[in-house]
């Protein structure tokens, strides 16, 4: 197995754990709504499409536009956006509330998704969750991936718009 590596602003970060890629089955993991209630990932994902957003930190810049964009590309669609991040429940309600935004998140504080997906990163003494785009499909089954090799960066929104659209046709 090969430990992949991402940036921050240049400086390398090692990103533990085994990647899920295209054509396996997503993996499950709990985590909690926006009510607190702790939730498991297969019931968001059973029988729809759907964009996964994993961000470091919904409080910052980058993954405040990363959110953003996808929610706006993906009011017209009919599919399901789904945003996970280590932030707490009472902060992604409070981004929400002041972005005037209803997005789903799903808060990952107790790390489990971060081991299933193999995406965590420690970032400044924090542990994170590296920038990550999936979509998948009905049946649970990855379709597309990327790894954002600098976390500072945004992911590349059209190309998973393009796959979760060809894929809900």
């Amino acid at each position: 197995m090969m430990t992949m590596q991402v940036t921050f602003k240049g400086e390398p970060l090692e990103v533990k754990g085994t990647q899920p890629v295209t054509g396996d089955l997503a993996p499950n993991a709990a985590l909690q709504d926006s009510e607190g209630n702790a939730v498991q990932l297969k019931d968001y994902l059973n029988g729809q499409v759907t964009i996964l957003s994993v961000i470091p930190n919904v409080l910052t810049r980058t993954c405040e536009l990363q959110t953003k964009a996808f929610a706006d590309e993906t009011a017209e669609k009919d599919y399901q956006f789904i945003t996970v991040g280590r932030n707490t429940v009472e902060e992604f309600n409070q981004w929400n509330q002041d972005n005037d935004l209803n997005v789903v998140t799903l808060s990952d504080v107790n790390g489990e998704f971060g081991d299933a997906y193999g995406l965590n990163i420690n970032l400044g003494g924090d542990e994170l969750l590296t920038r990550a785009v999936f979509v998948i499909d009905e049946a649970g089954v990855i379709r597309y991936e990327e790894f954002v090799l600098e976390v500072a960066d945004e992911p590349d929104y059209q190309s998973a718009i393009e796959v979760a659209d060809f894929v809900k046709k």
